[in-house]
């Protein structure tokens, strides 16, 4: 069958001519530079790449390990256990809700009441250690512990 033509007239102003080469896309196929090699900077925060990305207990467990409550407070010396003074848990950074800017929501383990009832056996052997309620220590959390530090994963 033979194409049937409109008798409406054409209401776009746009017509795209493709007997002619495009010579908008001509850099596209020219020379490329290539691209500027950066060193990535080293981490300057806890790395949990390893458990997943989750803040459970075994990636706690291995920041307390590594916790010096005489080295000033970072974003890879702090107590994971410790609570600032509204009660709340840190992320993976040592940061507090609502009261340091570089919070990050933590991705959490499951929980069951079996996984729970394990948990609760190796935090009473964690409580066991001076560390885990050490206070008044460079280590620990005070309000403004970060103010020189910069973003979490930008500082050194």
């Amino acid at each position: 069958p033979a194409p049937t033509t409109s008798s409406r007239p054409r209401t776009s102003s746009f017509h795209l001519n493709l007997s002619r080469p495009p010579t908008m896309f001509a850099v596209v196929n020219g020379p490329r530079m290539a691209p500027t090699v950066q060193r990535a900077a080293a981490p300057s925060m806890a790395n949990i790449d390893h458990h997943d990305d989750i803040w459970g207990l075994p990636a706690k467990e291995e920041i307390f390990n590594k916790f010096n409550p005489a080295a000033p407070r970072d974003y890879n010396n702090f107590n994971p256990f410790e609570r600032n003074d509204e009660g709340q848990m840190c992320d993976k950074n040592g940061c507090f809700p609502g009261q340091d800017a570089g919070y990050m929501p933590p991705n959490r383990p499951d929980v069951s009441w079996d996984i729970q009832q394990a948990n609760n056996v190796k935090m009473e052997l964690l409580k066991a250690d001076p560390k885990f309620s050490m206070t008044g220590q460079t280590g620990n959390w005070k309000k403004g512990w970060k103010d020189n530090l910069g973003p979490p994963g930008l500082s050194n």
